[in-house]
């Protein structure tokens, strides 16, 4: 090295300078440049953003599927079942929000009642004395009803309201010779169920049609034989049929547009027919009390018609159930006794075959019906006669551990 002094040349590491004595600085390396932080391998990266990644994917995808999923493949199948059923076994009731919605001749008409029972508002009203409604179904914020007139004839109309009692429209009158008779909402659509006396068949012809939700667009599905008991969902509809100390069980697809009996019975008559889980439930040796039918054995079958089984049978010939609702993995029944004050017992039918269970005895409502609600039923005294539909309503859970009645005035 030399000395920055004079400019001897110096042994490398000389800390002085051999001819004038100057101090030499140590010369270390070149400094370089300054390190940055040291890079992580791609194989020592942390794999928890990837995981995170992955939840987060895995969630979105469950909440697509959740709200997107419903309406490509035809909805809630278990609210689809409800709404047939309780189209099938009586007059329609729905429910939405904190409210319940049916028709009641003691409140005058269509009306809406809080779950609480802490109010009851009339929505829409009609002349009791000659009108009533028999039919109704809920989509969002829209009522879809069916007003009859059974003094004039024809006199029956389809219309449509908001749930506050605003907006209200006519989608359809009935042609003459027909009636309209159940209404169910499916995916928007609306499908209506038709009894039609204009042809030459004798004793009639069910037929169903379906329609936008502003009336238009109708177009009618199928036409059937008769029958008191129809359960329309959107890919199916089943029906009974009883002919001279027989029944058929009945299906129409919407698929082949073919008609195909399910399955057939010997017994007196079949009544009562729905739907819960993806059975077909029904009342067979049928008699009429007190202007009721009134089953002596409860059964049901998949939707192919296999699998019978027997849910409920009577013990005696003065013993028998009426089906009033159907919900989920069950059937309800009022279990009348012939020679009784009236009074009839509640009781929830398994449809795995379990043992039935009485979840409200004594109640006094006379001809009941029923509709499920989705989290609770509710029961309506004179349910099939329509001059005092909705005298009584009250609503009970499903083990009837609650039960209240609403005040209707």
């Amino acid at each position: 090295m030399f000395c920055p002094k004079c400019g001897e040349k110096n042994p490398d590491g000389a800390r002085f300078c051999a001819r004038c004595g100057a101090a030499i600085a140590a010369a270390g390396p070149m400094p370089g440049p300054v390190p940055g932080p040291t890079p992580i391998s791609p194989h020592r990266r942390s794999r928890m953003p990837l995981v995170v990644a992955g939840v987060v994917a895995v969630v979105v995808v469950a909440v697509a599927a959740a709200l997107v999923l419903p309406g490509l493949l035809g909805g809630d199948r278990a609210a689809q079942e409800r709404q047939a059923s309780n189209a099938s076994l009586g007059y329609s009731a729905a429910s939405s929000g904190d409210y319940d919605y049916f028709y009641s001749s003691s409140v005058g008409g269509l009306c809406r009642a809080k779950h609480d029972g802490s109010a009851v508002e009339l929505l829409r009203a009609v002349d009791v004395e000659t009108q009533y409604i028999p039919a109704l179904a809920i989509d969002g914020g829209t009522l879809f009803f069916v007003v009859k007139d059974y003094y004039k004839a024809p006199y029956e109309e389809l219309r449509s309201i908001r749930t506050d009692g605003s907006q209200e429209k006519l989608l359809m009158t009935a042609p003459d010779l027909q009636t309209i008779d159940k209404v169910c909402v499916y995916d928007q659509k609306l499908y209506v169920t038709m009894r039609d006396f204009s042809g030459s068949e004798s004793e009639g012809m069910t037929k169903v049609s379906v329609m936008s939700e502003d009336g238009t667009d109708a177009q009618q599905l199928c036409s059937l034989p008769l029958s008191d008991y129809v359960v329309v969902l959107p890919d199916a509809v089943y029906y009974l049929v009883n002919s001279d100390g027989s029944y058929a069980l009945n299906a129409w697809s919407s698929d082949t547009k073919q008609t195909r009996t399910l399955c057939m019975g010997s017994s007196t008559c079949a009544e009562m027919l729905c739907v819960a889980g993806g059975r077909l439930v029904y009342l067979e040796d049928c008699t009429i009390e007190d202007n009721m039918f009134v089953g002596r054995t409860l059964v049901s079958v998949d939707t192919e018609g296999q699998s019978r089984k027997v849910l409920w049978t009577s013990d005696s010939d003065e013993t028998g159930v009426r089906l009033v609702a159907a919900s989920g993995d069950a059937v309800y029944a009022a279990l009348y006794k012939t020679g009784s004050d009236g009074s009839w017992d509640l009781l929830r039918v398994p449809l795995d075959g379990a043992d039935a269970q009485t979840v409200a005895r004594g109640l006094t409502f006379y001809a009941p019906t029923a509709c499920d609600m989705g989290d609770h039923l509710i029961v309506f005294e004179n349910g099939g006669h329509i001059t005092d539909g909705g005298v009584r309503v009250m609503s009970i859970t499903y083990d009837g551990s609650d039960r209240m009645a609403y005040p209707l005035g």
